[in-house]
C-alpha cells in the first residue's frame, strides 16, 4: 500500500527564496508526500492585523509594503507573476473601503497571506519541473460561520477530499469556508490544524510539520543556550505543551490527528536531516518519570468580576459561564474566592482577530455587569 504524507510549512519556511528553494528539496526527496500546506510569508498575518487596524492615511502605504514584501520574492525566484501577485493584493482596496470592517472582512482579509504564500510556492514548484497542483482550500475545508475562530464540518471535509487529482497538490492552511462561500479562518496558528484536519480527511500515514527548528525543545531555543531537543513526545505532553506556550504546534492540531491514528512529526525546513521530534499518537504511556519540557505562555489577558452576591449562594458562576459561552470565549484557568472570579483568555482563545472581547465586545460586558463589577 502506497504511504500519504501531508506535509505543512510554517511562514518562516517560505519568508525568502531560499527557504523556498528549500521546501522543492524537500518534496523532491520524499514521493510520498500528497499534499502541502504552506502558511502565509513569515510577518505578513501580523501585517495585515496591522492593516485592519490602521487609520486610512497609513493604509496605502501598508498596502504597498505587502506588495513589495512579495513582488521582492517572486522577482528573485524568476516567477512571472507579477500580475497575478497584484490582482491579490487589490482586494484589500475593495475589502478596506468602508467605514466598517466586520468580522467576515477581516477574514477575507486575513486569508490574503495565505493565497500569496500558495500562489509563490506553487509557481516556483511548477518553474522545477514538479507536478503539482494548487487547489483553493475552501472548496474543501467547511466550516461554520464563526468568524475568526470557524469550527471544521468533519464529515463535509472528508467527503471533498476524496475528490483530490493524484498529483501532488498545494493549498492554503488557515482559511476555510462556509458551505454558502463564505470565508473563514481557524484562529490564530490555524495552519498546524488545517493541515490535520486536510490529513485526517485522506486517511495519510504521517503529517509532517516544518518550521525553523528541528522540533520541540525542553525550553523555547530562543531564551535559552540549555535547551535540548526532545525525541519523542505522547500526544497529552505535546497538547499540555501547546496550549501553555510551546509556539511549534497550535493546540488544535492533536485532535484530529488522534482520531485518525495520524502520526506527527515536528521538523526543520532547514536541516531536515537532523534529528527530529516524533509525536507518538498510538502509544500514550508516559515516555519517562521527569519533567517533559518548560513552557511559557505570553499575550494573556486577565479578567477580574467581583460581586457581593457569590456570598453563600449557589448558581453565581453558572450564570458566568452560560454568558461566556453566548460568546464562544474559551477560559484557560480560573480562580475563586467568596466574592472575586479572576479568570485568564489568551491570544490563542480570542482567534484570527487577536481581539480582546472584554475590550471590543460591549454586549459581553453589560450582559456580565447586570450582576457583577467587571
Amino acid at each position: 500500500m502506497v504511504r500519504k504524507i501531508v506535509v505543512k510549512f510554517w511562514g518562516t519556511s517560505v519568508k525568502t527564496p531560499e527557504a523556498i528553494r528549500q521546501v522543492a528539496k524537500i518534496l523532491r526527496a520524499n514521493p510520498e508526500i500528497k499534499i502541502v500546506v504552506v502558511s502565509a510569508v513569515g510577518g505578513v498575518t501580523n501585517s495585515l492585523v496591522n492593516l485592519i487596524n490602521a487609520d486610512q492615511a497609513q493604509r496605502p502605504i501598508l498596502i504597498q509594503e505587502l506588495l513589495n514584501i512579495h513582488l521582492k520574492i517572486a522577482q528573485e525566484l524568476n516567477l512571472s507573476i507579477d500580475d497575478k501577485i497584484k490582482k491579490e493584493v487589490a482586494r484589500l482596496d475593495q475589502l478596506l473601503n468602508t467605514d466598517i470592517i466586520d468580522k467576515e472582512k477581516i477574514d477575507n482579509i486575513l486569508s490574503l497571506g495565505e493565497d500569496l504564500s500558495s500562489l509563490l510556492v506553487y509557481s516556483f514548484l511548477n518553474l522545477q519541473g514538479i507536478k503539482i497542483d494548487l487547489i483553493d482550500i475552501r472548496n474543501y475545508l467547511i466550516t461554520d460561520d464563526h468568524f475568526g475562530k470557524a469550527a471544521p464540518e468533519i464529515g463535509i471535509i472528508k467527503e471533498r477530499m476524496q475528490n483530490l487529482s493524484t498529483n501532488i497538490c498545494i493549498t492554503q492552511g488557515f482559511i476555510g469556508s462556509t458551505l454558502d462561500g463564505k470565508t473563514t479562518t481557524l484562529g490564530r496558528g490555524g495552519c498546524d490544524y488545517s493541515a490535520a484536519l486536510i490529513a485526517e480527511a485522506i486517511g495519510a500515514d504521517e503529517l509532517l510539520i516544518y518550521t525553523d527548528v528541528p522540533g520541540v525543545y525542553t525550553m523555547g531555543p530562543n531564551t535559552t543556550d540549555e535547551a535540548q531537543l526532545i525525541d519523542e513526545l505522547n500526544f497529552q505532553e505535546i497538547a499540555e505543551m501547546a496550549n501553555f506556550g510551546a509556539k511549534v504546534l497550535h493546540p488544535a492540531t492533536i485532535e484530529p490527528c488522534v482520531r485518525s491514528r495520524t502520526g506527527v512529526r515536528i521538523l526543520s525546513t532547514f536541516e531536515p536531516e537532523r534529528n527530529s521530534t516524533l509525536i507518538n499518537i498510538k502509544d500514550n504511556k508516559s515516555l519517562a518519570s521527569r519533567i517533559s519540557a518548560i513552557t511559557m505562555r505570553s499575550g494573556q489577558v486577565l479578567v477580574t468580576i467581583t460581586s457581593l452576591k457569590m456570598l453563600n449562594a449557589y448558581g453565581f458562576l453558572a450564570n458566568i459561564f452560560s454568558i461566556l459561552t453566548k460568546y464562544k470565549i474559551s477560559i484557560d484557568l480560573i480562580i475563586t474566592s467568596e466574592v472575586k472570579v479572576a479568570l485568564t483568555i489568551d491570544n490563542i482563545s480570542t482567534g484570527s482577530h487577536a481581539r480582546n472581547p472584554f475590550i471590543y465586545n460591549q454586549d459581553l460586558l453589560n450582559e456580565l455587569k447586570q450582576f457583577a463589577e467587571v
